[in-house]
């Protein structure tokens, strides 16, 4: 008994590269948002050898070149970010921080701020630097 042979072929679509694609598109928008702490507000950040990257969210406070005191997105004046940060500590439920100041800000500016952190009840202070890459 002679068996027919099929020589036509299914005309389905093939998904195998749509779906690479896709997964690849969605880690890159993963990386890119979870890096990023705050793209807003440009600080030019100090480097160093041991730069690892954040990724739990964690109440983060900018200090930029000009002196501003961000809290997230939030601009905050001088004599209110105890309070401010306080309020954010509460609202998040953290007593940890990652303070990320410009490089050349006055590094007294940045004591001042790490000092009212820590009386506002801030048990960590983490900092933020870029990446340096090793002398060769």
């Amino acid at each position: 008994m002679r068996l027919k042979r099929r020589l036509e072929e299914d005309g389905g679509l093939v998904l195998t590269p749509l779906i690479d694609m896709v997964f690849l598109v969605v880690i890159f928008f993963m990386l890119n948002t979870t890096l990023s702490i705050n793209p807003a507000i440009t600080v030019d950040l100090p480097e160093a050898y041991t730069s690892q990257a954040v990724i739990a969210e964690e109440i983060v406070v900018t200090l930029t070149e000009a002196g501003e005191i961000y809290i997230g997105n939030q601009t905050i004046l001088r004599d209110r970010f105890a309070a401010e940060l306080k309020k954010e500590m509460v609202r998040l439920q953290r007593n940890n921080i990652i303070l990320q100041a410009d490089a050349l800000l006055p590094y007294r500016d940045v004591v001042e701020i790490m000092d009212l952190a820590r009386v506002t009840g801030v048990d960590s202070i983490a900092l933020v630097t870029a990446q340096k890459s090793l002398p060769e």
